[in-house]
């Protein structure tokens, strides 16, 4: 008898579901929440944004700086319970910053980012604030990292990350010590190893090596190109190096 009754407790339990789910969210109690989560996420810092909420279908409305701040109002809106949908119809101010500025920045946080080293290498343009994100890393965090990284740039309302991240190879990993070896470990390129981001990248794809960066004049990209062939391990190897403007007009 108490088997039976148990069960039948278990299945009015479960069938009703009422006492595990509690009371259900009204829509003004989900725009609090919602402002709440967009208080948290600090995106009010970034900009402002109205919501609206009816049958459980939230609205956002209003503009930010930048493409994160977007994002971050709209997975805030989907977190909250009772929210069955979120319409974004957020904008981001392009006109805050001009394409020279987003690149600026841009620039500044790559080098900043702790990930980034030698064997990676990034190109970044802009346009009408789209951003746009080429290049190669040697591991996929680091495309996802740079992404949300460059997202939050003022002024960046698209972003194209295009990004290609390497092979894993233990022969491409020992051809880039070899490689780097020999050009950093020459004293003639001592003024660029002493640098926290040295500028020659060494970016190295199944046995190829691909030389980019900047150096300061001709015979430095010489040198550098003659370095890595004669490691004797690669395929390849294609020169990118750029020689700066003022080497280049002496």
């Amino acid at each position: 008898m108490r088997k039976k009754l148990s069960l039948w407790v278990l299945t009015l339990i479960l069938g009703t579901g009422w006492c595990w789910a509690g009371p259900p969210t009204t829509d003004s109690q989900a725009i609090d929440n919602i402002q709440f989560r967009l208080d948290h996420t600090k995106v009010k810092q970034h900009g402002n944004v109205q919501v609206t909420c009816a049958g459980g279908v939230a609205t956002l409305t209003g503009t930010v700086d930048n493409l994160g701040s977007k994002l971050d109002a709209e997975k805030a809106a989907q977190k909250v319970r009772g929210v069955t949908q979120v319409v974004d119809h957020i904008q981001v101010r392009t006109e805050d910053a001009s394409d020279q500025q987003i690149l600026e920045q841009a620039r500044h946080e790559i080098v900043m980012y702790y990930a980034y080293g030698i064997f990676d290498n990034v190109d970044l343009s802009a346009h009408n604030g789209t951003l746009i994100v080429s290049g190669q890393v040697t591991q996929p965090f680091k495309k996802t990292d740079m992404g949300n990284i460059l997202e939050r740039v003022k002024g960046v309302a698209v972003l194209e990350n295009n990004l290609e991240v390497l092979p894993t190879s233990m022969f491409d990993d020992r051809l880039r010590l070899q490689v780097s070896r020999a050009i950093y470990g020459d004293a003639f390129f001592i003024r660029y190893a002493n640098q926290a981001l040295p500028p020659i990248h060494i970016i190295v794809k199944n046995g190829n090596v691909t030389l980019e960066g900047v150096v300061a004049s001709t015979m430095d990209r010489t040198k550098a190109e003659m370095a890595a062939l004669h490691t004797g391990l690669s395929f390849s190897v294609v020169d990118h190096l750029q020689v700066e403007k003022s080497q280049r007009t002496a």
